[in-house]
């Protein structure tokens, strides 16, 4: 599957302080994933920290170049 913008999914995976959300219909599990800076390529959930039950920090790293980055929320998208 590829990468897709999905805001409202996106803000209630940050207030529900989770980086991966199973559908309840389809069974898929998306996942946050955000563009590179340097390459462009996917980069996945690394590490992230929590205040109370929300997501407050996200890091990615770049399966391509392992730069490691945090993206504001609206540049973060699902897979």
């Amino acid at each position: 599957m590829e990468a897709v913008k999905d805001p409202v999914r996106v803000k209630r995976m940050f207030a529900e302080g989770e980086v991966s959300m199973v559908d309840p219909v389809s069974k898929y599990r998306y996942s946050l994933v955000a563009k590179c800076p340097k390459d462009g390529g996917d980069a996945y959930v690394d590490r992230f920290d929590k205040a109370g039950h929300s997501l407050s920090r996200v890091v990615f790293q770049c399966g391509t170049c392992l730069n490691q980055f945090e993206a504001q929320v609206d540049d973060v998208m699902v897979i």
